[in-house]
Formats: C-alpha cells, sequence, structure tokens
C-alpha cells in the first residue's frame, strides 16, 4: 500500500530533537529524515546518504 502525506506539518520541538540525533552533515537531509522517523513515515528518494542513513537505522 502506499499512503501520501498531503498536508503541511510544523517543525515541532519533538522534531528538533529527533534532527540532533541524525548523525549526518547536511541540515536539510537531517531534517527529511527526522521527520520521518518522528512520524514513522517511509521515505521514497534517489539520495544516497539519506537512503544509507536509512538502512543504518
Amino acid at each position: 500500500m502506499i499512503y501520501v502525506l498531503d498536508e503541511i506539518i510544523s517543525f515541532t520541538s519533538d522534531i528538533l530533537e529527533e534532527v540532533m540525533r541524525v548523525d549526518i552533515p547536511e541540515i536539510h537531509d537531517r531534517i527529511i529524515i527526522a521527520t520521518a522517523r518522528f512520524y514513522r513515515a517511509g521515505i521514497l528518494t534517489k539520495d544516497r546518504i539519506i537512503f544509507e542513513s536509512e538502512i543504518k537505522k
């Protein structure tokens, strides 16, 4: 099944805490990964750094 998130979400302090746990240098990638982890959502990407960080999770 594929679910599409079609709403705008707030950048909360909980997501910020998760951002601080992500160990990659690019802040934009860290925010994407942290938000997906917070909402327990998958990420469909061709970005090697994001892909590899989720494998190591």
